[in-house]
């Protein structure tokens, strides 16, 4: 029955957006609270603006070298949740190993060096206590818009499958690098100018 179907996926898809959600706020809340009891917070606005501003345009750089090389973010770990892991447990199961395991940030590999940006800018307190709230939402919501939306299959007109897949997507890999390092390099000027 496609109902049920449609509905199991629409509960396997809210876990991940779900746990994501919650393994974001963790991971940035902790890193914010390290950095008010490391005293990282304490420098003047000016030196960790400036640090802030350094950090975010060698992640810029790193995104276009690894967009030139025809890889991925080079910083974090070269790692996923084991696929082998939904032979052993249940779907939900998996499916929270996956939302929290993406959503703690270092523990999986990552397209581009964004989201170290926002870890550099809550390590150093320039960003509040539920910055990893609103990076798990910005995730989360359109994660769950698409695949809530978005019909699977052919379109009667269309030779090519409806859903583009996970190799399409990664084909867009350079773009989405070089967008990233944009968004960095932006984000170290208007640090440097407000800072």
């Amino acid at each position: 029955r496609p109902w049920i179907r449609r509905r199991s996926g629409r509960c396997l898809s809210a876990t991940i957006a779900a746990t994501f959600v919650a393994g974001a706020t963790l991971f940035f809340a902790l890193v914010h609270v390290l950095s008010r009891w490391s005293g990282l917070a304490d420098y003047s606005d000016n030196t960790r603006a400036g640090a802030g501003a350094v950090g975010l345009l060698l992640f810029a750089a790193l995104d276009l070298r690894a967009r030139r090389r025809k890889t991925y973010c080079p910083v974090g770990l070269r790692r996923q949740t084991p696929k082998s892991l939904i032979h052993r447990r249940s779907p939900t199961f998996v499916a929270a190993a996956w939302g929290l395991d993406i959503g703690l940030a270092f523990t999986t590999i990552r397209v581009t060096a964004l989201t170290w940006g926002a870890v550099l800018l809550a390590g150093l307190g320039l960003s509040g206590l539920f910055a990893g709230l609103w990076y798990g939402l910005a995730f989360a919501l359109p994660f769950v818009l698409l695949l809530w939306t978005h019909r699977v299959g052919r379109a009667s007109r269309s030779a090519e499958p409806l859903d583009p897949g996970l190799e399409s997507m990664l084909a867009r890999r350079g773009t989405l690098q070089a967008g990233s390092a944009a968004l960095l390099a932006a984000s170290a000027v208007v640090l440097l100018v407000v800072g």
